[in-house]
């Protein structure tokens, strides 16, 4: 039974309502006493860190200048730590601490100095905000592990009484921290806490009587959140990269610590490098979905240089929702599942059958994924079901978000409906990899299901594709429009070919594919790119209209094109005179709209 909205959203207001409170209550007086407690001995071990690190961002901290996102302070030399925030994420990343590697990599008496009084600065300042924005629980943890991997560079020239208050402060956010789990906001967040508690029990000097228990409550919560097959609850691909980043280096402490990881940890690391290489492209790049928009290639790099398996991909993820179709150098990835909870999935995204395309070193079909920054700025349009590369109706999304709510900021999330049921079905032959698969997105406002099947030919020379429109509980009405979108990252140059039914999409290096539709209006139209370094960038994308009422089904292919023989030994074979080839004239005229 379908339960109404003005029921639906009270109801995830009174959770997210209640949490928060409960948090509130925990952080205040009635519960300081349980923070407190004696300084710890000393340092067991650091844990090794595994991000990348830019020494030129150290230089600039020594200058007062503090860029986090796309937002920049300059101190003129007091403690950032005073200075207003421009915004939630720049506040996030300076009192996170991740940021001390770049120092680390420095690694000299002044980038130590400087660490040193930021260190020194925060528990001055933000020690003692319980209740203030320092103190929620994933920068508590994430500060936590930043503190502990970079404690050589934090107590090697401190003196006696800094060290101690290190100790203090990191004792502190332990004990806050295990208290405030249960009311930490679910999915990464919380995972992030319970390993920053295992790092404290290991890290730590005279705790070892919370390492099993620590190890015990991070292995349920792994078990809960890292699916069977590999994927995390939140189905964004990028999440288990940062996941990784801060459980490989507690596997090593584990080891150092003389204990063994456990089972259920080594299944986890084993089950999400699995799910990062279904996850990533021919061009080494990870699927935009649910969140994922820039890849981190170096922090990828690095994380996949610890992955001892072998062997190809997987071809289905079937509890985190998606399918791959992968033959000669093409990948084709497709979104076939929902979330699992919606607080679990912050930046769950409307877009149910969309799919990818990679081919070598390109990507040519792509979702338009997410910023690197100012998230909140553009995810109404991020979110949207048109911006990713499946059918829109009408415009309207296939999930339902509150983005236009005056109570957003009191929801888990914005999400407030996904589509209800998804069918998928695999039937690969000895011709080609095969996927179907449909969805109820749009049964309650059109009474259509939305179907779509693609195979993938097995030299991944061609893709082909049906979209079905698959009336339920009556008919669409006649002026219900369709649109089928296929985003063309903003490096593709387009050009519609004289026949109106195919377009030649081709990337920098003249690799291209010819897109073709017999049945419907193709149109090229303005996109965004919203992933990739700074700004959203302008592209291009496919669309092809048509009227479900009167055409159920549409038909559709993607042809990988051979590239006209090149070199004085190719054209001696061909009788025929050259011509210029229209790549070249394609990308000229790319190059002069620049």
């Amino acid at each position: 039974m379908r339960v109404p909205d003005y029921l639906l959203i009270p109801a995830l207001i009174a959770g997210e309502v209640w949490r928060r409170f409960a948090r509130r209550v925990r952080s205040g007086p009635l519960y300081r006493w349980r923070f407190a407690g004696s300084t710890p001995s000393g340092l067991a071990m650091a844990p090794q860190s595994l991000r990348p690190a830019d020494p030129q961002r150290a230089i600039e901290f020594y200058s007062g200048l503090y860029v986090f996102g796309e937002d920049s302070v300059s101190t003129g030399g007091e403690s950032p730590f005073s200075a207003p925030s421009p915004s939630d994420d720049w506040f996030t990343r300076l009192h996170s601490f991740r940021w001390l590697r770049h120092h680390q990599a420095v690694d000299t008496e002044l980038a130590r100095a400087n660490a040193n009084a930021m260190m020194s600065d925060w528990v001055d300042l933000w020690g003692h905000q319980l209740n203030s924005p320092a103190w929620r629980s994933d920068i508590v943890a994430a500060r936590i592990i930043a503190w502990f991997c970079h404690a050589p560079l934090l107590i090697k020239d401190a003196s006696p009484a800094n060290y101690r208050t290190m100790l203090r402060s990191l004792a502190r956010q332990s004990r806050y921290l295990h208290h405030n789990v249960p009311h930490t906001r679910d999915g990464y967040p919380r995972l992030l806490a319970h390993m920053a508690l295992a790092y404290s029990s290991i890290c730590l000097a005279g705790r070892e009587k919370t390492v099993k228990s620590a190890a015990r409550e991070l292995d349920r919560e792994l078990h809960r959140q890292i699916l069977p097959d590999g994927g995390h609850i939140s189905r964004n691909p990028v999440v288990l990269l940062h996941i990784l980043s801060d459980l490989l280096p507690l596997k090593q402490a584990y080891e150092k610590h003389g204990q063994a990881p456990s089972k259920t940890l080594l299944s986890a690391i084993d089950r999400m490098m699995g799910a990062l290489r279904f996850f990533r492209h021919s061009n080494g790049d990870l699927a935009q979905f649910n969140g994922t928009g820039y890849t981190p290639t170096a922090l990828l790099t690095t994380i996949l240089r610890y992955d001892d398996s072998a062997g190809a991909p997987n071809k289905s993820a079937s509890q985190s929702g998606f399918e791959r179709l992968s033959a000669g150098n093409t990948v084709v990835l497709m979104d076939t599942g929902k979330p699992a909870s919606r607080a679990s999935a912050p930046q769950a995204l409307a877009g149910t059958l969309s799919f990818e395309l990679s081919s070598s070193a390109t990507r040519f079909i792509s979702n338009c994924g997410v910023p690197e920054v100012s998230f909140d700025r553009y995810a109404p349009y991020a979110r949207a079901t048109a911006a990713h590369s499946t059918v829109t109706v009408d415009d309207t999304s296939s999930s339902r978000f509150a983005t236009e709510s005056k109570y957003y900021g009191l929801l888990p999330n914005p999400l407030i409906r996904s589509p209800g049921q998804i069918f998928v079905t695999r039937n690969d032959d000895d011709a080609e990899f095969n996927v179907e698969a449909s969805h109820d997105g749009y049964r309650h406002n059109y009474a259509l299901t939305h179907k779509r099947e693609l195979a993938l030919s097995k030299n991944g020379k061609v893709l082909t594709g049906c979209d079905s429109f698959l009336p339920t509980d009556g008919s669409p009405p006649d002026d219900t429009i369709a649109a089928l979108r296929f985003h063309l990252p903003a490096t593709i140059a387009v050009s519609m070919l004289t026949s109106g039914h195919s377009i030649l999409i081709a990337a920098p290096n003249k690799e291209a594919w010819i897109f073709t539709c017999l049945e419907g209006n193709i149109v090229l139209e303005e996109s965004i790119q919203f992933s990739g370094p700074g700004q959203p960038r302008k592209s291009e994308q496919i669309v092809v209209f048509v009227h479900p009422a009167l055409q159920k089904s549409i038909r559709w292919s993607l042809e990988h094109r051979v590239k006209k023989p090149t070199g004085q030994a190719e054209r001696k074979k061909s009788k025929a005179p050259t011509s210029p080839d229209l790549l070249d004239a394609l990308f000229q005229g790319k190059a002069g709209d620049k």
